[in-house]
Order: structure tokens, then sequence, then C-alpha cells
């Protein structure tokens, strides 16, 4: 490149020559918990909001004190030990915060788990990870429970009702009961987490030793076998602090008080980075929706609450603005960030048009989320994923490894203290992920002479559903299972839902093979964003000289 740092010359004054202080970067993420507590004390810090419009809180001080339980049950009541590996396969919740922060004050190490995970994906998950104990939601159990049983994981079980008074809660857990079609009592020993909560409290607070290591986050392999990023504690202390420094630089702040409406998972890395933790170093009250499907589920949050902060993925906004109760009343927010995938230009106007600012980011799980953001404000440009986070540096290469001048795509390589170390028992795919001290996104970039990037292409066989990662490789090794299933390939197609959807062309092993046999068989084995929306059968598939599928001449069909 021309210049080793254009984008400097686009920030503000402040963040000219921008260094992190190591010292930021010692401790624990989990001490946000007690800086909270003495903060901000008795604010409300979470709370979630049913589609009823019931809603139930925690105060930053019950947080720390509910932390400090948990983390007392699982050194003292389920002889736990510093390092031992936590899975967490919850919706937004009240327990969310307080799993992960106990976990973290016990010098445990977090393993986010996705609810909708077939037994397959939580298996490979449990066993990949090491993890000792699962704390999961009451309307998930029944499928974790063989799993569980058979790999010897410990289980705590949780209630949306939790946290409620008791007649609230009863009603809360008989309206659930009535709507879901599986069994909401879990069948093998457990305790459930308010229980667990219970006894943790009659115990001496803890003084664990910490982990480096704050998270195994999960995200998709290229071969398509999940892989874990290790993300530690100064990672993400790291990212934090560049993030707020950055917009806090454009003269927008989070104010203690404030709220941000949570809609998106806070098992994702996004929310969980922004949402959960940023907002909560803050001061910020989170409003948590355990699923936002469909939107109106979403609607108490925006009508009783002064919601001022968001982030979500382009579907969702769009999805939000075509809600009559939204065009009826939109908030007033200080910012909304996008993310997960492109944010189309025409979503990004009718938002800034009808309820505020919006900007585009950019990252990956390896980042820790962040690798860009635009300037929030007259700064931003549309089309673009921003400038690169203070703190961070930014190359884009040829083929070869050779830096390419600005305005050329290339492949898009970052370093800086919010980069991952290494994958998770994955030797050979944490060397070829990191060059130099860089890692290599896979990503094709574009950075202008200002210093805003855009991408050009994602990674060349991902695909991008609804802002999740689903990778072909795993799709078309489920889908060959199928007896009827001779060959197939799997692409993604664009679809102005979901941004992309899965399409699956599939050669059949004989006849009657039909394309809902195939549909079928993906739910029964993957998550629901995973299975394909589109099944196109061939007599055969374009192949290389040595045999290898060519997914590239089938996306041009």
């Amino acid at each position: 490149m021309a210049t080793p740092s254009p984008w400097e010359q686009s920030y503000p004054p402040s963040l000219h020559g921008y260094r992190l202080d190591p010292q930021l970067l010692a401790g624990s993420v989990a001490d946000f918990a007690r800086q909270g507590a003495e903060r901000f004390a008795d604010a409300p810090a979470f709370t979630l909001v049913l589609p009823n419009g019931l809603h139930a809180d925690l105060t930053f001080r019950q947080v720390d004190r509910l932390a400090d339980a948990f983390a007392a049950y699982l050194l003292e009541v389920q002889g736990l030990t510093t390092g031992d590996v936590i899975a967490i396969q919850l919706p937004n919740s009240l327990h969310y915060p307080v799993a992960v922060l106990g976990a973290w004050r016990a010098g445990m190490i977090v393993t986010n788990v996705n609810p909708l995970y077939t037994a397959r994906e939580l298996e490979a998950q449990l066993i990949d990870s090491g993890a000792r104990l699962l704390v999961a939601c009451d309307l998930f159990v029944s499928r974790a429970e063989p799993v569980l049983t058979r790999l010897g994981v410990r289980l705590v079980s949780t209630s949306l009702s939790d946290f409620f008074p008791p007649p609230v809660s009863a009603a809360i857990q008989q309206q659930m009961a009535a709507d879901s079609e599986v069994s909401l009592v879990p069948q093998m020993a457990h305790q459930g987490f308010v229980e667990a909560l219970e006894m943790g409290r009659d115990l001496p607070v803890v003084a664990a030793k910490m982990h480096p290591h704050a998270l195994y986050q999960y995200t998709g392999g290229t071969t398509g076998v999940s892989k874990g990023a290790i993300l530690s504690h100064a990672n993400l202390l790291a990212v934090l602090r560049m993030a707020e420094d950055y917009i806090n630089a454009y003269g927008l702040h989070m104010e203690p008080g404030e709220a941000i409406a949570t809609l998106l998972p806070m098992y994702h890395i996004f929310a969980f980075n922004f949402n959960f933790l940023l907002m909560f170093l803050r001061g910020g009250r989170n409003l948590l929706v355990p699923n936002p499907r469909p939107l109106a589920n979403a609607a108490p949050v925006f009508k009783h609450f002064d919601v001022r902060w968001m982030t979500g993925v382009d579907t969702l906004f769009a999805g939000l603005l075509a809600e009559p109760w939204m065009q009826a009343n939109p908030p007033k927010l200080k910012l909304a960030i996008s993310g997960g995938t492109a944010l189309r230009p025409a979503t990004a106007e009718r938002w800034q048009e009808r309820v505020g600012l919006i900007v585009e980011g950019y990252g990956l799980t390896e980042t820790c989320c962040f690798v860009s953001f635009n300037p929030p404000g007259a700064e931003t440009r549309l089309g673009t994923v921003g400038l690169p986070m203070p703190g961070s540096q930014i190359r884009i290469v040829d083929e070869q490894g050779a830096d390419l001048p600005l305005g050329t795509a290339g492949e898009l390589l970052v370093r800086g203290p919010h980069i991952i170390e290494s994958y998770l028992n994955r030797a050979e795919e944490t060397e070829a992920a990191f060059v130099d001290g860089w890692f290599r996104t896979g990503d094709i970039a574009v950075m202008d002479q200002q210093g805003y990037l855009s991408i050009v292409d994602r990674k060349k066989d991902m695909i991008l559903v609804s802002g999740f990662n689903v990778y072909p490789n795993e799709v078309e090794d489920v889908i060959a299972e199928h007896p009827g299933v001779a060959e197939v390939a799997v692409i993604g197609v664009a679809d102005e839902h979901t941004g992309e959807a899965i399409k699956a062309f599939v050669t059949p092993s004989g006849p009657g093979l039909q394309a809902n046999d195939i549909i079928q068989h993906c739910r029964e084995r993957l998550t629901g964003y995973k299975v394909p929306k589109h099944i196109a059968f061939q007599d055969q598939l374009p192949k290389s000289p040595v045999g290898k599928i060519l997914r590239a001449q089938l996306r041009s069909q």
C-alpha cells in the first residue's frame, strides 16, 4: 500500500497514533460485574421482555451477587476447577449474563452453544470443547439429554419463567408447556438454575484463579468442521476498549441507563461483545428478546421502553421497517449497528429516514467480531464497512502474500490485540490461518485512498444465511448420508429475506427421489438455517480433472 495506515487520515485527531495501554488488557472480564455493582448499584442491567409485555429485571448489584453464587456453586457443589469448560445453550434471558460472569469468576472457560443445534451438532461441540457441564433452557433440554447422558456431561436447566414472582412464573410456565411440542421437564438428574443459585448463596464468596482463556467460540471451517476460536480475556478487553474509543471519538457516548434492544442472540459474537459486554460495562440497560420471530415478539420492547441503541443484520432492519407497529411509532435511536451480512443501501436509507443513524461494520469470530466500523454521522459511507478499528493493522495482499496498492482487491489480513492466537485442537488450521502474525480472513476486500474498506467477496464457498455462517461441506455431508443421493454440491444463492439461501445440486442414485425427501432429511440433522431452501436435480455435477466438484460452475448456472 502507498501509506502504511491510510485510514488514520480519516480518523478524528484524538485517534491519530492510537495505542492501547497494555495495563488495560490485564485482568478478567468478570470484573465488570463487581465494577457495575459499585458504579450503578440498583439500576436495571438486564430486562427480559416477553411477547405479551411481561418483563423482569436484574440490577447491576443483583448480577454481581448472583455471579458470585453461581461461581461458588460450580466450584463447591459441582466440584469443578479453574480451566474447566462450561457450555451455555440459552436464548436471550436473565440467566445468560449470570452464567457467563459466574463461570469466569470461577476461573472457567465458556463455550456458547446455539440453542437451535441438533443433537449431532451439540455432541460435536461438547466433545471438542471438553465441556463438563451444560446450562440449557428447558425448551431445548429434551434434545440434549441423550447426548449429555452418553458423554457424562452434567446439566443445569433454566426456564424463561425464572426470576418472575411465583404466580406470574407459574402462569408463564403453564403457557410455555402448552405451546411447546416437547416436555419441559428434564428426565436426567439435574439441578435448576434458581436452585443452583440458592445453593451458591450459602457458600463463601470464591477467590478463584483466573484462566487466561475466556471463550471457546465456535465458527465454521472451510472443511465443514466447526472450529473453536480461543478468545482470551485480553482479546475481549482490547476489542471493547477499541470499539468504545472509536465511537466516542465521533461524539457518541453510551450513557448509564440508556437502553439497547437485544434481538440478536447473545451467544453470537456480535451481540455478545456489543450488547452484552460493552453496554454492561457502560451501565446500559439490556432489553432481552428471547426469540424475535415473529418480529411482533419485539414490539413490547419498543412500545414500553426508550430504546436508544440496537444491533442487527440487514434482514432484521428491513423486517422491522415493514412491521405496522414500527411504522406507526418508530423509535428514535442514537445508533444502530449492522453486521453479519452486507447492509443494503436501500435498507440503510429507509432506516435513517424513519428511525435514526445506522452504520455498517465488519468482523469475524476470530477478530472478536470487530475489524472495521463506519464512522457514525456524516462520515458514514454506504456500501463500505468503514474504517479499520483503532489499534488494529490491515493489509490487502495478492495470492503470493505481497501487499497490493490502494484500490486493488485482494485478501484481507488483520493484526492486533483483539485477534485470537489459535483454534482449539486445530494445529494445522491455526497454522494455515496465520502468516507472520497476520490473520488471514479469507475475505476479498479493497481499500480506497481514504482508508475505507469494502468487502468484494466472502470466503469462496461460505454461505451467509441471516448473518450466520454455513459451510457447504457440512450440509453436503448430511445430504450424502441419504441413500437416494449419489452426489451433491451446495452453494449460496441470493435471497431477499435472508441475504443468501442454500441451494443443493443433487445427482440421485436411482429413481423416485423427491426434493422434500432431502429437505426433511436435513431438518432432522441440521439447524434450520442450514437446511437447503432449493433443490436442483442433475444427471451429473461439473468436476475438475481430479474429480473435485466445481462449485464455481454451479454458481454461474
